[in-house]
């Protein structure tokens, strides 16, 4: 029983840093933004293809998370009560399904718009009016993944204090660490990170 809770464990920690991809998706875009126009190039060929070729494997990840930490609270004796007696383990749920409901709008919205309005300039250097609309919706995707790359790692974070609790002032100060990296991350190149 020992082994089948530490390969769990093991299992879904690897996973959880997996999950940090929102990160990668920001260095990303702000590594496009750095090489300027022409809008449409290959280079946005190449990032758009990245980005939206993630979408399959997050919801593999996201699953994965769910199903280990429901067998890591089921292997430890306790029901699907624990989620509410334990805020934490209810948190990390809420958390999971904030990332999977921001993924699935990204998926079946965001990027069909985005293609679509890649695929209407036709591979060419996207006309300004394409591409204020492409920016708006890059934007849009942008932030979206800066609250998934807060949302996973402030879950990971709880995920530590799942069966021993952090000091408030502590959980305070890694959540506002947390904030601040991923504004790092939203705003800038990231070069040192």
């Amino acid at each position: 029983m020992d082994t089948t809770l530490d390969v769990l464990k093991v299992i879904h920690v690897i996973n959880a840093i997996l999950m940090a991809w929102p990160f990668y998706a920001l260095v990303t875009v702000n590594q496009r933004v750095s090489l300027g126009p022409p809008l449409g190039d290959r280079a946005d060929t190449y990032m758009e293809n990245i980005i939206k070729n993630r979408t399959l494997p997050c919801f593999v990840l996201q699953s994965i998370a769910l199903v280990t930490g429901l067998l890591l609270v089921f292997l430890h004796g306790l029901g699907l009560d624990a989620l509410v007696a334990n805020p934490i383990l209810g948190l990390k749920l809420l958390l999971l399904l904030i990332i999977a409901a921001l993924l699935t709008y990204v998926h079946t919205t965001l990027q069909p718009q985005i293609d679509a309005l890649f695929a209407k300039a036709g591979g060419h250097p996207v006309p300004q009016e394409l591409g204020q609309q492409i920016a708006k919706l890059r934007l849009r995707r942008k932030r979206i993944a800066s609250v998934c790359l807060f949302v996973v790692l402030t879950a990971a974070m709880l995920g530590v204090q799942a069966w021993a609790l952090f000091p408030f002032w502590l959980t305070i100060v890694l959540v506002i660490g947390i904030a601040t990296l991923t504004r790092r991350a939203y705003s800038s190149v990231t070069r040192w990170i």
